[in-house]
């Protein structure tokens, strides 16, 4: 770091997250120079008071400008592969504070996008609240020896309270479970902030069982612990135990790689004001910026976020400006600070002698009835937005982005007076309905027909009014209609299941008895499952029909890692029946929820689907759930409603989309064939992508379409007559 950069950390940063009465210390890391180890001289320079010992400060931590949560750097501290303990990995310093009744904390935690959370056993600390001598490392806690509520990674990146103190039931600490409101684990995504505060009560007196610890993850409380005794000699709250490495006391902790965790804005205070997680808004610069405009010049704005922030522009790390604008005439990176004195965030735009449009990665429309394409460039710049669709110009789109509704491959092209022209592209596919836009006229009654592959569905016009039930809809289009929405009314996406495991876990192994029973109740398909293996191995699924003992489902997932939730993509179409899924010829063992109390057989899908238990002849019928966790279920068509587009014309009729019941469709020896046409018919055959793989016109009553070519999967087939379509359907070609 340039010695002017420093100095402009020093001012900028001076009154940022200055302590409020309450609060005892606090740093977001920005007086340090980036790339310095953060040793316990530089914890004192920022207002806190070390002990005189540490572990692993000069040698294992660093400040990082790669990351933060709040300003531009953060505290860095490093697990060296394949070591594990305090002596090898992370670091440990406590930091003091007059003893008290009551304290708070919070920090910002974040774990690098690499991290691993052990070999074969998965955990590590993190830091918390402590008294006294920090009682911990299997010790008994006697009431002289201190106490401590750290935190601790857990497989998968679950995080929990890990607490020693006199009424402990467990050597090694207790793990308390961390929940947020909705009953969802506290898990840790690795490049992801978490923010953490926690507050601990000591017991009032010696000898009573008062105590309280309370934990709130980003501005949620997800514990809330009561009756705790810490210590009987009257210590209290007294430090922050900055304490974090791998394990455990074995090379089982061990990561398999070197790997790193990331804190900001570490703060102790005495009220939870002073540790609330911040409502802080980030501001929003938009999309990247082009100087191939005339001018060679851009102006970056910031969105506006209302009174009390401070906005302070950076280019390429130096300070440029303040306020809201900000005026960009060189290439590379700008950044705007929004400080509101309690925290500050960050937005980053790049800046470009060159045009760069970017489509980003290919898309799929299920979850919505539209997806939005943004090449990543402004309108505002000077440039000319082409868009392509199947290589056919769309002359009504000429902005940077594009709302659309259709499978097919897109391209963005960008023009400007003073730079090259560039483009992008991007391949859209869909999930929605089969449904092709019709030709409308104001009060004119149009009739729709959904695809006869489905039978029930609910057809609303774009307020989600209702319009209709059934196969069939007439409706007469009104002034302001422009869509017309159709859904599945069947159609269902969901979990069922225990969603997860929890610490109270057995490892099983013996899958060809250790089962679990289900009922379908209609035409479905299990999408995803997922199972928790102890150590890496091969994974064996099997769904066995109980009525036909046919295996209707077998696949093998290779080399699945240990210690966290693996996700299984399944895929099984099922019919009504009963069934039973296991794990029989896996490589290793899995973990399996042991006597947990949510733990309520069957789980239900009204109407869709039943999970009746475990095979209950090795257990003694007791109800304990296995190994096959948080199931994805889907029904029918379960995407969002789909649009159909009305173009209006100025006279005449509509040509709406009506199948016509003449038409008839079989597949035999690798051939489509369609009868019933009247002569002049145009045939054409989609693939799932929109992609026209067949057509021709026919001059008699039966048009034959070779599919032998054609990879398996659902295919769109349409008619038209006179230029309008008379029929479609949705064709599944499976030659298996």
């Amino acid at each position: 770091m340039t010695f002017l950069k420093y100095l402009i950390y020093i001012v900028f940063f001076a009154g940022a997250f200055q302590a409020s009465a309450t609060t005892l210390m606090r740093t977001s890391f920005e007086n340090t120079p980036e790339g310095t180890p953060f040793t316990r001289e530089w914890w004192s320079d920022d207002g806190f008071q070390p002990a005189t010992w540490d572990e692993g400060l000069s040698t294992r931590t660093i400040i990082s400008g790669d990351y933060a949560a709040n300003g531009l750097q953060s505290f860095r501290v490093m697990y060296p592969k394949n070591e594990f303990g305090t002596d090898n990995t992370g670091c440990q310093v406590p930091l003091l504070f007059d003893q008290r009744n009551e304290a708070y904390m919070s920090y910002y935690l974040m774990f690098s996008e690499n991290f691993s959370w052990g070999t074969t056993s998965y955990g590590g600390k993190l830091p918390g609240l402590a008294g006294g001598a920090n009682c911990s490392g299997g010790k008994m806690c006697d009431g002289t020896n201190g106490w401590s509520a750290r935190f601790m990674w857990r497989a998968g990146g679950k995080i929990v309270l890990y607490l020693y103190d006199m009424v402990k039931t467990e050597t090694y600490g207790e793990n308390h479970q961390l929940y947020y409101p909705d009953g969802t684990p506290v898990v840790a995504t690795p490049g992801q902030w978490l923010h953490i505060a926690e507050r601990v009560k000591a017991n009032s007196t010696p000898t009573s069982q008062d105590g309280e610890i309370q934990v709130w993850v980003n501005g949620q409380e997800v514990l809330y612990l009561t009756g705790r005794q810490f210590t009987n000699n009257g210590e209290q709250v007294d430090k922050l135990y900055i304490s974090t490495f791998h394990g455990g006391d074995d090379n089982t902790w061990c990561p398999t790689d070197t790997c790193y965790t990331y804190f900001d804005d570490i703060c102790i205070g005495t009220e939870y004001e002073d540790v609330r997680f911040p409502d802080c808004r980030k501001p929003n610069l938009g999309a990247d910026r082009s100087l191939c405009n005339t001018a060679g010049a851009v102006t970056l704005e910031a969105e506006n976020l209302g009174n009390g922030y401070d906005l302070t522009w950076f280019y390429n790390v130096e300070r440029v400006g303040e306020g809201a604008t900000l005026k960009a005439k060189a290439p590379g990176t700008y950044v705007v600070m929004a400080d509101s004195g309690r925290c500050s965030l960050r937005d980053t735009v790049e800046v470009s002698n060159q045009l760069q449009p970017n489509l980003g990665a290919d898309k799929y429309i299920c979850q919505t009835s539209f997806v939005q394409l943004d090449c990543g460039l402004k309108a505002d710049d000077g440039l000319v937005f082409t868009w392509v669709k199947n290589g056919e110009t769309l002359d009504s789109e000429n902005g940077p982005t594009l709302l659309t509704k259709d499978a097919g491959n897109y391209t963005v092209k960008v023009t400007s007076d003073k730079c090259a022209a560039a483009e992008s592209s991007i391949s859209v596919s869909s999930g929605l309905l089969p449904m092709i836009d019709v030709d409308a006229v104001v009060g004119v009654p149009v009739s729709f027909m959904a695809p006869r592959y489905l039978s029930n569905f609910l057809w609303t016009d774009k307020n989600g009014n209702i319009l209709g039930t059934g196969q069939e809809l007439t409706y007469t289009p009104k002034a302001d209609d422009d869509y017309i929405f159709i859904k599945d009314a069947n159609g269902f996406y969901g979990v069922v299941g225990k969603p997860f495991l929890t610490e109270n876990a057995w490892t099983r192994s013996n899958f060809s008895t250790e089962f679990m029973n289900f009922t379908v109740l209609r035409d479905l398909a299990i999408d995803s499952i997922s199972i928790y293996p102890v150590k890496p191995l091969d994974a064996t699924i099997n769904i066995i029909n109980d009525d036909t003992k046919e295996v209707v489902f077998s696949q093998t997932y290779n080399n699945l890692p240990g210690g966290g939730e693996q996700r299984l993509p399944i895929g099984a179409l099922l019919s009504a029946g009963n069934y039973h899924i296991d794990a029989n010829g896996t490589t290793g063992s899995l973990y399996h929820s042991h006597t947990d109390a949510d733990i309520q057989f069957p789980y239900v899908i009204d109407g869709l689907l039943e999970l009746t238990g475990c095979n209950l002849s090795w257990i003694n019928t007791k109800g304990w759930y296995l190994f096959f966790y948080n199931w994805h279920v889907s029904a029918g068509n379960y995407c969002a409603p789909t649009p159909i587009k009305l173009i209006y014309t100025q006279t005449g009729t509509s040509n709406a989309l009506a199948n016509n019941p003449q038409v008839k469709v079989s597949q035999t020896n690798g051939q489509l064939v369609i009868s019933g046409l009247d002569k002049g018919c145009r045939i054409s055959l989609f693939d799932a992508n929109g992609h026209r793989v067949a057509t021709r016109k026919e001059e008699t009553s039966t048009s034959i379409i070779a599919t032998s070519h054609l990879t398996n999967g659902i295919y769109m087939l349409t008619v038209k007559k006179d230029n309008q379509l008379i029929f479609n359907s949705k064709i599944l070609i499976n030659r298996n």
